[in-house]
């Protein structure tokens, strides 16, 4: 539970990555390829470079959508943070950390989503339930791993 009485799902998971640990790195961060994998339309008012604390950015959803974002801890190349907070107090904090591994890069990845009390947010909490969100995030996460693998940085 959270201080406003809403409600915390939280995942873990791992993503191999077939490239360097400073390439994943600095694709990780980079706004145009972050826009693709997240996949949002768009990154806008980027006020820094993302692997910096403090840094903060726009995500266009759909709409009049635009949650911002804030990257809260970065230690290049082997740890990012960001969060941000949205409509009704619904939020987020990604934390990703980033180790060398094989011929590669292993991404372990933690995500909590939190929602509001109240029936907005338990109607959206049942519907992420079942697995749903870490699905979503394990396919974002792939489709990362296969951007920066075909080269895209």
């Amino acid at each position: 539970m959270n201080d406003s009485g809403g409600q915390t799902l939280r995942v873990r998971f791992n993503q191999f990555v077939r490239a360097p640990l400073q390439r994943v790195y600095a694709a990780y961060v980079t706004p145009a390829l972050m826009a693709k994998w997240m996949g949002l339309r768009a990154i806008t008012d980027v006020s820094g470079p993302l692997d910096r604390p403090g840094a903060t950015f726009v995500g266009v959803v759909f709409g009049p959508y635009r949650p911002r974002s804030e990257v809260l801890a970065a230690e290049p190349p082997v740890l990012h943070e960001m969060g941000g907070r949205t409509l009704l107090e619904f939020g987020y904090r990604w934390t990703a950390r980033f180790a060398e591994k094989d011929d590669g890069t292993e991404i372990t990845f933690d995500a909590e989503v939190r929602f509001p009390a109240g029936l907005i947010g338990r109607w959206v909490r049942r519907s992420e339930g079942g697995g749903r969100m870490e699905l979503g995030m394990r396919q974002r996460l792939a489709k990362f791993a296969k951007l920066v693998e075909a080269g895209e940085t």
